[in-house]
């Protein structure tokens, strides 16, 4: 090739570069819109708008991250904070396009691979409460096709949650009296009525530390009281009950 043919090509080239680059810039800024109308189409009965729709949001994400597909994305490819808002749609979005694919009737891999991301999307999360008793409701509200994929998903949250709020509050996360007590959640979750208990410890416990986050005295005076009580259970009626 010549050299005038080699810059032409170089031209050209840079020119797709620079077009893509617009088009998924113009996508990125109206995402939103996408999830507007698939969710409007969800509403509305027409699932396989729903599922184009949402396709569109989540392969804007994957394209903006460089990633080969939708199930690709992890909440590592976000900022904790800053991103916040971005990952708790993206979980609903999941979550969202489970059920689309489930009220089809088809595609049931894309069913579990969807709700394995809305897991992804909810553990060790600031909204993990919200998006666990959003799948607890849906679980005793609707009949899915194929109900014991959902049931696990909303499961694992707790499963797969290594938060222990209060305790992490007082000791920090890798204390052994945080761990010995994850380990006693873990029981608990085994037993009846232990999955409601941890359920509205989470609902209880989560705002309260975000609470004391911003009032450090009120968090001094709370871990003075609660370190003695939380050693106590840990060593006492807790080792007991796992050493059965």
């Amino acid at each position: 090739m010549s050299a005038t043919g080699e810059y032409k090509k170089k031209v050209k080239d840079e020119l797709k570069d620079r077009e893509r680059k617009l088009i998924l810039k113009h996508k990125f800024e109206t995402r939103i819109t996408s999830v507007k109308q698939g969710k409007q189409a969800f509403a509305a009965g027409d699932f396989v708008t729903a599922i184009r729709r949402y396709t569109e949001y989540l392969e804007t994400i994957a394209e903006v991250n460089k990633l080969s597909g939708i199930y690709d994305v992890k909440p590592e490819h976000f900022h904790k904070t800053k991103d916040m808002t971005e990952q708790l749609m993206l979980s609903h979005l999941y979550y969202e396009l489970a059920k689309v694919y489930d009220a089809t009737g088809k595609f049931q891999e894309d069913v579990t691979k969807c709700l394995d991301q809305f897991v992804i999307f909810s553990v060790n999360q600031p909204f993990q409460v919200v998006n666990s008793e959003m799948a607890r409701k849906h679980l005793n509200k609707f009949k899915f096709r194929n109900h014991a994929a959902f049931q696990t998903a909303y499961q694992e949250i707790f499963v797969k949650s290594r938060k222990c709020y209060v305790a992490t509050q007082c000791f920090g996360e890798t204390h052994p009296t945080t761990e010995h007590l994850r380990l006693f959640k873990s029981w608990l979750l085994t037993v009846p009525g232990g999955q409601t208990f941890v359920s509205s410890y989470y609902r209880f416990s989560q705002p309260l530390v975000a609470w004391l986050d911003k009032h450090p005295h009120a968090a001094r005076c709370f871990n003075l009281l609660m370190k003695p009580c939380l050693q106590w259970f840990s060593t006492g009626p807790a080792s007991r009950i796992l050493s059965k």
